[in-house]
C-alpha cells in the first residue's frame, strides 16, 4: 500500500530529476504536466522507466492534480523550484504546429 505523502512524492520527484537517467527525465516530466499540463506532457509508457517507489510517487502526483491541487501548493518554496525545474527540462516542452 502506498504511504507516501503528496509532499514527499513531489520531492522525491525532484530530487530524482535533478539526476541524469530516464528515470529523471520522467520524474520532471510528471511534474512537469502536473504544473503546467499545456506546455508538458508525460508520455504513459515512459513510466516503466521508474522502479516502483517512484512509480508510486508519479500516481501520487496525477492523484494530487486530480484533486484540484498543483504540485506547488504543497512544498515549500514550490513556485520556486518548479520554475527551475522549467527552466532547466525546457527542452521537454510540448511542440505545436502553427495554425494553417
Amino acid at each position: 500500500m502506498n504511504t507516501f505523502s503528496p509532499t514527499q512524492s513531489i520531492e522525491t520527484l525532484l530530487t530524482v530529476a535533478k539526476g541524469n537517467s530516464g528515470a529523471s527525465e520522467v520524474a520532471a516530466q510528471v511534474l512537469l504536466s502536473a504544473w503546467n499540463s499545456c506546455d508538458f506532457a508525460v508520455p504513459v509508457a515512459n513510466l516503466s522507466l521508474l522502479d516502483g517507489d517512484n512509480y508510486q510517487h508519479a500516481l501520487n502526483v496525477m492523484n494530487l492534480r486530480y484533486h484540484g491541487r498543483a504540485p506547488q501548493s504543497v512544498i515549500a518554496d514550490g513556485d520556486k523550484k518548479m520554475n527551475a525545474l522549467c527552466r532547466e527540462w525546457n527542452h521537454l516542452a510540448i511542440q505545436r504546429k502553427d495554425a494553417a
